[in-house]
């Protein structure tokens, strides 16, 4: 008789959790920045604390994410080892970076780098890195536009712009903002109503942008003309303390194109013997003694201000002779009543940093004619945006 063998019954037993050791000394989690100066690390000393011992670090800006090839050292971070709070032994969150750049200067600014658009920080114990990404966002806000009244159509000039700017700049997203309507209503509201709407497009667009990988940040250039830099310098002193972290990182930029407040603290110039004229200038004056915009400052969380500001008079043959050759209306009118920018000198700057300023004062471009107040951005286009020097015009 076969004697029957006991049955063997297969069965998976649920384990405790484990934790698997690391062979790193540390291991490098998320990287950020919150003030476009330092960056921000998160990081897990494993085994033995490392105080008494320096850790340094190397921070790379990359075409690729969490990648070193094509990258460029930027700066270098080292935490010394009489810093027993950060290099003791478990996980560490929010460390600041002061990054010392390759010549031994200290690094000031992240300035935006389009083509460089990431930042890697590697630990050099072994090297455990993490990575985000610095995205470029421009905001373009035209001036008074009464011409374009009846169409409320968005200025041929800014499309064009904000176009070029992702085309030859490599920025990632523009907003060409629409504010034609409430441009030419004389009240204290509609600028309010502007800046305030302006606002929430920059702040749903920056968050938009910055959910692609953890730590991303939103870089801004903010570029206002005529009256357009007063929303922007609304928008800006908005964000002031602001702690959403897209934006609270972001490196912050002031482009004032011929700034124009309208609340009779503006120059500007009429050839007086001219009945059209002396009527402009009339209107001109009333405008914005009913309007009162709040004057253009830059806040303190603004870290580049450039101001292209010009104070051609009016009545000058160059204005007619680019009229003639640029078969233009603007500036046939501009000879006869030409308003003017506020140079950097009388801009209230609360921020950390010079306004660079390039003054444009009865120069004649061959392909605009003279410059005056409508020229400015037109010059900018060509000058700057098409040249790639956003941030690096006055380097």
């Amino acid at each position: 008789m076969k004697k029957a063998q006991p049955r063997i019954r297969l069965c998976l037993e649920q384990l405790e959790d484990r934790v698997v050791p690391s062979s790193s000394p540390i291991d490098v989690s998320f990287a950020t920045t919150t003030d476009a100066r330092t960056v921000s690390v998160n990081y897990t000393i494993n085994g033995n604390s490392l105080t008494g011992k320096n850790l340094s670090f190397d921070i790379y800006r990359s075409p690729l994410y969490n990648s070193l090839k094509g990258a460029q050292l930027i700066g270098t971070a080292t935490i010394p080892g009489s810093d027993t709070k950060d290099l003791s032994a478990g996980n560490h969150t929010g460390v600041k970076l002061a990054l010392t750049a390759p010549n031994g200067k200290p690094v000031t600014a992240l300035t935006p780098n389009t083509a460089l658009p990431f930042i890697v920080v590697v630990a050099n114990d072994d090297g455990s890195s993490a990575s985000f990404q610095t995205h470029v966002l421009g905001v373009i806000a035209h001036g008074m536009e009464p011409s374009l009244l009846l169409t409320g159509q968005t200025p041929a000039w800014e499309l064009l712009m904000a176009a070029d700017l992702q085309i030859f700049d490599g920025y990632e997203a523009v907003i060409p903002f629409n504010w034609v309507r409430l441009s030419v209503i004389p009240s204290p509201l509609a600028m309010k109503v502007a800046s305030t709407l302006l606002y929430f497009q920059v702040v749903a667009e920056a968050n938009l942008l910055a959910q692609q990988h953890p730590g991303d940040v939103v870089d801004i250039n903010f570029i206002g003309d005529s009256r357009g830099t007063v929303v922007v310098s609304e928008v800006l002193q908005d964000l002031v303390g602001t702690t959403d972290p897209a934006l609270q990182g972001g490196y912050m930029q002031m482009t004032l194109l011929d700034p124009h407040p309208a609340n009779l603290s503006t120059p500007f110039s009429a050839v007086l013997s001219l009945p059209q004229a002396s009527e402009l200038a009339a209107w001109g004056m009333l405008f914005e003694f009913l309007t009162q915009d709040p004057p253009v400052i830059v806040p303190p969380n603004v870290d580049q201000v450039q101001d292209f500001d010009e104070q051609t008079p009016a009545g000058q043959l160059g204005f007619l002779k680019g009229a003639l050759d640029n078969l233009s209306a603007l500036q046939l009118l501009e000879f006869e009543f030409s308003l003017g920018g506020i140079p950097a000198a009388s801009i209230p700057d609360y921020s950390s940093c010079p306004i660079e300023q390039m003054n444009l004062t009865d120069v004649f471009a061959s392909n605009l004619g003279l410059i005056g107040h409508a020229e400015v951005p037109l010059w900018y286009l060509m000058n700057v945006v098409l040249a790639n020097q956003t941030f690096n015009y006055f380097a």
